[in-house]
């Protein structure tokens, strides 16, 4: 018993990762203590949870991989619309993740600037933006930005991109984001285990 007079019933790590990751009420319904965070994302596919599975991936991956999986993702979407040129936004992600340094930091900031920020891969180049130690120019006492939005703003480009076009067959792809996840998951691991 606390202090308050309350119970304080001991949370599991699952259960308080999925609260930090804003996971909804109807996925933690299905926690119980026995789950590993593979088992649980696995159940969410499983029941077709796509939002939910989507952010336990932004919040699982580091953010520099969370940008990677989302630049996967809009890739999909983004060259099975053959007659538009891939967007500045998406190239300048893309760009940050092969070399995260400063300059493709601030260059994918001010591509989102530049064009609307409000799109899929508008909303990446935000990600990398916020990714970074500071929010602040160079020359500025650093202000370092909030630990979860990286997260959020990567589940809400990969969420926003499986409806943007056809929404119809937002599952169809939501099925192929989670494919990409776990090959890059899995692939993680293995370079852990080297």
């Amino acid at each position: 018993m606390g202090s308050d007079g309350v119970v304080k019933i001991p949370v599991s790590p699952l259960q308080e990762f999925c609260d930090r990751a804003k996971v909804g009420d109807e996925a933690k319904a299905l926690l119980t203590d026995q789950f590993s965070t593979k088992q649980f994302l696995s159940l969410l596919v499983e029941k077709e949870m796509f939002g939910d599975a989507i952010r336990v991936i932004a919040y699982l991956l580091p953010k520099r991989e969370a940008i990677g999986w989302g630049c996967l993702c809009l890739r999909h979407v983004l060259t099975s619309q053959k007659d538009k040129p891939l967007p500045n936004v998406q190239m300048a992600a893309e760009r940050w993740v092969s070399a995260p340094n400063e300059e493709n930091r601030w260059a994918a900031k001010e591509t989102a600037d530049k064009e609307d920020p409000k799109t899929p891969s508008g909303l990446l180049a935000l990600a990398v933006f916020f990714a970074g130690y500071s929010m602040a120019p160079p020359n500025v006492q650093p202000v370092p930005p909030p630990e979860h939005v990286t997260s959020e703003i990567v589940a809400g480009a990969v969420q926003l991109a499986g409806v943007v076009n056809e929404p119809e067959k937002a599952n169809k792809k939501y099925k192929v984001f989670m494919q990409k996840a776990s090959a890059m998951i899995a692939r993680m691991q293995q370079e852990s285990k080297q």
